[in-house]
Parts: C-alpha cells; structure tokens; sequence
C-alpha cells in the first residue's frame, strides 16, 4: 500500500512540475460498492464515488485547498451470459457543481486467465444528460490485468496486484474528444466477500480540444458482495 501512496506523491510532484499552461487537480476518491447475488446468473450493484480536490494547480494561486468535485451515484443489472462473459445495464446520478447530471449506461465484460493473472475487458456505451446541455455519448475499452501477490490464487487475507487502462471516446454538440484513465491497484482479499483497495488513478483528457487536462486522484475502495 505504502508504495502506491508513493507513486501518487511522485506523479503529484511531476506534474506541479510540468509547464504552467495545462490544466491539473487531484485529490482523494473514496469509492464503496455492494453487490447482491440473485437467482439465474442475476445480479445487481450499488456503487457509490466521492471525489475532493486538495491539489488544483490554478486555484491554489488564489489561496484555495480543498473543495468538493463530484459525488456519483450508481446502480447497475447485470446477467453472467456464461463463466466469462456478461452483460450489465446501469443508471447514474452525479452531484457537482452547477446542474446535476444522469447517465444510462450498457455494458459487455469478458474475463480469460494466463496462468495465475486474470485479464478482464470491459467494453461500454453512455449517454449523459446535463440540464442546458447537448447529450454527451461516449465509448470506452478497459483491459485491467490482476494477479495474487503471493501463490497462484487469492485467498482471504492476501494481497492482489491490478494494472488497468481505459481510453474513452466522447462526441458532444458536434465536438469529438479523448480520455485516457490509467489506475494501478494494491487490494486485499478480506473474506471471501469483502476486499479493500488503494488505487492511484491518473485522468488525461482535452487532447483535441483546447485546454489538455490532467487529474490524478488517490482512491480507497470497499467492495462487498453477498
């Protein structure tokens, strides 16, 4: 844990570093999720993301530290077609600065195994709607990697490894753009149910439109299913 908390610091310090023109903030993103097993392959989830700034390089010209960003609030159907392919559907609701926002989200997971790691894609179509604002349409592609620290399967009370991207394609009142999400994990396995995890996290978007930004977010998640 301690080693990602440093890979945050590092990444911190390299981009209050970079040149003054492009856009940088981050901070600290709680997540939690609790997923209930139904019958048939069923399931549904209920997630919840937090996310407050205590780095933003522009604001802390004028002697701000803190504030909050976004609060989202998530549930999601999901069907497991077979023992390594699913389907889920979702709704969104985000709390933030100025109009609220909604999203309807469809999703397609696979998930293969190379010898002890377990390689997941996850492929996912959204629409948001903003009040006073054009739908904004997005596709996106993760692929994480994720692999036992210690023996070739996990068990409660040991430690996992996950390296994940995510590029994100979005179109918005006839303007295309470009997200990229990189997020490097150290869980842990608490009971065959529950797991814990500290993640860094490190947003880059605005390649096409004027003012690139980058957000660097240091994440602690709680998971339980039942």
């Amino acid at each position: 844990m301690k080693r990602l908390v440093v890979l945050f610091a590092l990444i911190l310090w390299g981009n209050a570093c970079l040149g003054q023109q492009n856009q940088f903030f981050g901070g600290l993103f709680p997540e939690a999720a609790i997923t209930k097993k139904l019958k048939n392959q069923r399931q549904i989830t209920f997630k919840v993301e937090h996310q407050d700034i205590f780095f933003d390089r522009e604001d802390r010209e004028e002697g701000k530290v803190f504030k909050h960003y976004r609060t989202d609030l998530m549930a999601f159907y999901g069907l497991k077609l077979n023992h390594s392919k699913s389907i889920a559907f979702g709704v969104f609701h985000r709390i933030q600065d100025g109009p609220n926002a909604n999203r309807i989200i469809q999703q397609f997971a696979a998930v293969s195994r190379i010898r002890s790691t377990r390689l997941a894609h996850r492929f996912r179509t959204d629409q948001t709607f903003t009040k006073d604002e054009d739908v904004e349409l997005r596709l996106r592609y993760r692929i994480a990697a994720e692999f036992p620290l210690s023996g070739t399967t996990l068990e409660p009370q040991e430690n996992y490894f996950v390296a994940s991207n995510e590029p994100i394609l979005s179109l918005q009142s006839g303007e295309f753009e470009i997200e990229n999400r990189l997020v490097f994990t150290l869980g842990r396995l608490l009971t065959a149910s529950q797991k814990l995890e500290l993640s860094v996290d490190y947003r880059t978007d605005k390649y096409i439109q004027e003012g690139f930004r980058t957000r660097l977010w240091l994440k602690v998640g709680y998971f339980y299913t039942f």
